[in-house]
């Protein structure tokens, strides 16, 4: 639930100056993770790396965790953007193989993401465009309720990834693939139909 004040600045017109100032918080704090936890970093060195005074990020933003939620959010946007496509293109298997590829491609990022206050954030993001697709996209099992399909998938795949990242780097990336396409996809998209009262 946001506060008043949150919901003060986000409607705020968006010019162009607040747009980069914005951009620039948020490769700030993109930078930051990359060389250490949410927890060491304070709003100042965000600032200090996007930028902007001090007080432009309060204009915004009034935590670092909630610059962190539209990060995180718009991560969740940006995966599902390469995904979706794939999936449609080459199916399960290859949409499976983009999101890894992704991933390890920013792994620290996801890492940092996943094991911060944006998971939460993140999983919200996937399971709200998941269900946008399962909607308005090809459905496989049109008896299976498309908020529960979507709750189900995005819990699955998050457990996974989460798991996954907690992992050596030289984890086999297959072996990811697979717990996702034999754990999720699999279950999901092959279900028998059922009979419901």
């Amino acid at each position: 639930m946001h506060s008043s004040r949150a919901i003060e600045r986000m409607s705020k017109p968006d010019d162009a100056r607040a747009l980069r100032s914005r951009q620039a918080l948020r490769n700030g704090l993109l930078d930051l993770l990359g060389e250490r936890p949410l927890h060491e970093i304070t709003i100042r060195d965000i600032t200090g790396r996007a930028g902007v005074s001090y007080p432009v990020f309060f204009r915004r933003y009034g935590s670092k965790e909630e610059l962190l939620a539209e990060v995180a959010a718009e991560e969740v946007r940006n995966l599902m953007a390469r995904t979706y496509p794939v999936l449609e293109a080459e199916g399960p298997d290859a949409s499976l193989g983009a999101i890894c590829a992704h991933i390890q491609a920013n792994r620290a990022l996801w890492t940092s993401l996943l094991t911060t206050g944006a998971a939460p954030a993140m999983r919200e993001e996937f399971a709200r465009l998941s269900a946008e697709y399962g909607v308005t996209g090809p459905r496989a099992n049109p008896w299976l309720p498309v908020p529960l399909a979507s709750a189900f998938v995005s819990a699955g795949i998050f457990e996974i990834l989460v798991w996954w990242l907690a992992q050596p780097e030289d984890y086999p990336v297959q072996n990811v693939i697979a717990f996702l396409n034999h754990l999720v996809v699999q279950p999901t998209i092959f279900a028998k139909e059922i009979k419901l009262v």
